[in-house]
């Protein structure tokens, strides 16, 4: 027997951002299953990619997370050589985290089945609806920061 969500709870806007959330992470794990790869390290790939290297406090403040977390998900990605993080020379309380030559492999064969991930998760809205929605997002998390 299934039970029907009353429009108390399914329309709650922190209810829809969850669910779309929870599917988004299903969707990504399904395409990404041959890679083993979790979002939040394929966001700190990407982040790599972007900057070359950088210190965890850096991937920690860019990426929202805490320290801690970034520390779990860089030992992770440490351990398939994806990256490589070593002390700063110029501050050795610190630690530089870069992509390795595996890393930026692993990372383009990933980036066509996160494509493929994104076109099925927004496959129910039009371009325009997917740009209205991006738009909307990043409005909601750039008044957090303000």
């Amino acid at each position: 027997m299934s039970v029907c969500l009353p429009d108390s709870i399914r329309m709650r806007l922190p209810y829809l951002l969850a669910r779309a959330h929870q599917r988004q992470l299903d969707v990504f794990a399904r395409h990404t299953a041959a890679f083993d790869i979790a979002g939040r390290e394929y966001g700190l790939m990407l982040l790599l990619e972007a900057h070359h290297h950088l210190w965890q406090s850096q991937i920690a403040e860019a990426l929202g997370l805490d320290r801690t977390t970034v520390t779990y998900l860089v030992d992770a990605l440490e351990k398939r050589d994806w990256v490589a993080r070593r002390r700063d020379p110029a501050d050795r309380r610190a630690h530089v985290v870069a992509l390795t030559a595996a890393g930026e492999k692993a990372l383009a064969d990933i980036k066509p089945a996160v494509v493929e991930a994104k076109k099925e998760l927004l496959a129910p809205l039009s371009e325009q609806e997917q740009d209205q929605l991006r738009d909307l997002l990043v409005r909601l998390i750039t008044t957090e920061a303000s």
